[in-house]
């Protein structure tokens, strides 16, 4: 998971511009609805890779930060709102979710390729 999410930022995020700056990462899943008993497991493991990355001190392009959102797992409309304001608001420059394949569709439609925000999921199906 490390290694892939390393991978996914560097790829989509940075297209060769080095900073110091931190990095946001969105972390966007269930923490409500259906899912939201596992979630906090899935988002606690993209936040210990994040810090396993950080402090392995050879990232050299400032911290990657993790930004919580909640997709509800059910509601594509919530789901778009919250990675929306992940995108605008917050600066995210990658997204870790979705943890359900409707919502995670709807994100990667409506906000992240729009916005050119790498995006990848725990456990959604790919389109």
């Amino acid at each position: 998971m490390k290694k892939l999410l390393l991978a996914s930022v560097a790829a989509t995020a940075f297209a060769g511009a080095a900073s110091a700056e931190d990095v946001k990462i969105g972390i966007i899943l269930g923490f409500t609805g259906p899912l939201e008993s596992i979630t906090p497991n899935m988002a606690a493991g993209a936040e210990i890779a994040m810090k396993e990355i950080n402090d392995s001190g050879k990232w050299g392009l400032g911290n990657l930060v993790a930004v919580r959102g909640d997709s509800t797992c059910v509601d594509a409309a919530a789901a778009t709102a919250a990675a929306e304001r992940l995108v605008t608001a917050e600066g995210i420059k990658a997204i870790m979710g979705a943890d359900c394949s409707g919502v995670t569709g709807a994100i990667l439609q409506n906000v992240a390729r729009p916005n050119g925000v790498g995006m990848i999921s725990p456990s959604a199906g790919g389109r």
